[in-house]
């Protein structure tokens, strides 16, 4: 919390908000509880108002708004067809970017000093990935993020759900 009320103006990567905090995914159930009893009033604390911004409810909207919902939901589509669809929508209408930067303005708009916690990463995959979410908008967050990863660290990579590569090319700093 105290890096995301100052971030650090002397990184070569640039210094937006935004910080992960990765954590094994056996304990997703347990993080999850943490939000509204420790993580909230901890962020009130130190004088953020924290909102929960969950990828599944987008991932959901998307699909169940979409024009080819009739298709997706289509028994004869085969799965690979069916999640190569939607991940080309998601990534050609940028909708996830463009959901992060709606709910940004819409804070900013309401109150001060707001913290968004990004939670249900894990409903990204196979669609997306939030590295190349955060790359997008990186320029763009103005105000703090804290993305709850599911995975590993190695320095600053991570390693989505603890069963893929570690991926270095993200810019933010791993709590």
């Amino acid at each position: 919390m105290d890096y995301l009320k100052s971030p650090s103006k002397l990184s070569p990567t640039g210094y937006s908000p935004i910080v992960y905090m990765v954590y094994q995914p056996e304990d997703a159930f347990v993080v999850r509880g943490l939000i509204d009893s420790f993580l909230k009033p901890k962020a009130e604390y130190m004088g953020f108002h924290a909102h929960e911004f969950s990828m599944g409810l987008v991932i959901d909207r998307f699909i169940n708004t979409n024009d080819y919902l009739d298709i997706w939901t289509d028994p004869d589509v085969e799965e690979p067809e069916l999640y190569n669809s939607i991940k080309q929508a998601i990534v050609n209408d940028r909708y996830i970017e463009k959901a992060l930067l709606e709910k940004q303005d819409q804070l900013l708009a309401e109150e001060e000093n707001p913290l968004l916690v990004i939670r249900d990463v894990e409903m990204l995959h196979p669609f997306y990935m939030i590295g190349a979410v955060e790359n997008n908008i990186y320029n763009q967050i103005q105000i703090p993020m804290l993305v709850l990863y599911p995975g590993e660290t190695q320095g600053t990579a991570r390693s989505f759900l603890g069963i893929y590569n570690q991926d270095g090319n993200y810019r933010s700093i791993n709590f």
